[in-house]
């Protein structure tokens, strides 16, 4: 009996090796499994998003997503601004991004077509809305994306959509969960310095080096790829958890600081927040142009039921649930910021008619980003605020 060689033998092991590959990747595209990739890192932000990069969002929601090629979750734009344009760029985190819903379903994209009825606004203009929203973004890395990234495009309005939820905690490191992020330390209202340690994180550094880019190019083709990637996060991040345990505890992230921030922690989060604000709108104001802050909902703000939110309040200590929105308000009117508050009259509605703004079948209404109904109300309820201003 004649024998197999020994480069017959490889040969047969990488034609069978490929081939169950192959299986599993046709297997995974049959049962619709998918852990997309839009994020890359980035040395001034920490992270930001991948241009050219797509998939479908279904971890909350369902969501066709596609990053541009300049690296926003938005259509193609031309950099120099017709002289019959009016541009408003989008400074924002995950609710602006918005992957669990399509582009069109988003508050900002519907903000051109609310807004064509309001005259004194675009004065015969059109409107040309650009999305700079980047999931999990602070305040912090909103303004360095207005610094490096937002002016080229000229826009006439920033508009910042804040949300209260994650913004604040996020622009303070012991509060943050996601730490690869720079932050800023303030003398007075001057940065004095950046914490750039994101530069030596484990997750920066994967994401930087070469097999870490070649991956995630491989991950926009694989969904092998991307499943390998989804278990490594899932771990990486149950690891996490476990070891700030007393770290967070110590920093007292409780639900109440939010609303009562009389710990030190967040006492300095609202304040350092406060601050890039006032960077954000002296940057804009610098360069005459016009700046709108947008204070949006948190989930339990608007959840259609006085009786859960009364439990809510009394089961975690809060006096009143609209403090995010008073503070601003107030810290708006003392530095002349024009801001928008949208929760108060959102949550009215949901009380009314019982809906849901916040939630998606896949995950569990009343939680979580908005839904197409809240992004659709929340738009409307913008485009109402921004004509009255003008």
């Amino acid at each position: 009996m004649k024998k197999i060689s020994i480069k017959k033998k490889i040969s047969f092991f990488f034609i069978f090796f490929f081939l169950i590959i192959i299986i599993i990747e046709i297997f995974l595209r049959l049962i619709s499994i998918e852990y997309p990739i839009f994020q890359k890192h980035d040395p001034i932000r920490g992270f930001s998003l991948l241009p050219n990069s797509k998939g479908i969002w279904t971890r909350e929601g369902r969501g066709e997503v596609k990053i541009n090629s300049m690296g926003l979750r938005d259509y193609e734009h031309t950099i120099d601004k017709p002289s019959d344009i009016l541009r408003i760029a989008i400074l924002g985190d995950s609710y602006a991004e918005a992957r669990s819903v399509n582009l069109e379903e988003t508050f900002w994209f519907k903000l051109g077509k609310n807004l064509k009825n309001c005259k004194s606004f675009h004065k015969g203009k059109k409107i040309e809305v650009i999305n700079f929203g980047v999931s999990e973004y602070g305040t912090t890395q909103q303004y360095l994306t207005l610094k490096n990234h937002v002016w080229k495009y000229n826009p006439d309005i920033i508009l910042l959509a804040f949300y209260s939820g994650n913004d604040i905690s996020d622009n303070l490191k012991i509060l943050s969960t996601k730490k690869y992020r720079p932050y800023f330390e303030f003398e007075g209202d001057k940065i004095k310095s950046i914490d750039k340690d994101y530069l030596k994180s484990k997750p920066y550094e994967i994401l930087s080096s070469y097999y870490g880019q070649l991956f995630i190019k491989l991950s926009q083709y694989s969904r092998i790829a991307q499943l390998f990637r989804e278990s490594y996060v899932q771990m990486y991040f149950a690891s996490k958890r476990k070891s700030n345990l007393n770290l967070n505890k110590k920093a007292n992230k409780s639900e109440a600081n939010l609303y009562n921030p009389n710990d030190e922690p967040w006492a300095k989060a609202w304040i350092v927040t406060e601050k890039i604000i006032k960077l954000i709108d002296k940057d804009v104001r610098e360069k005459n142009k016009d700046f709108i802050l947008v204070s949006l909902s948190n989930p339990i703000q608007v959840y259609p039921s006085i009786t859960y939110l009364k439990d809510y309040k009394k089961k975690n200590n809060i006096d009143n649930i609209f403090y995010p929105e008073n503070r601003l308000a107030k810290f708006s009117k003392k530095n002349k910021i024009k801001v928008l508050s949208i929760s108060q009259i959102m949550r009215k509605e949901a009380l009314e008619k019982k809906i849901f703004f916040h939630g998606f079948y896949n995950t569990k209404l009343g939680t979580g980003h908005w839904n197409e109904t809240g992004h659709d109300f929340a738009s409307k309820l913008i485009s109402k605020g921004i004509c009255k201003l003008y």
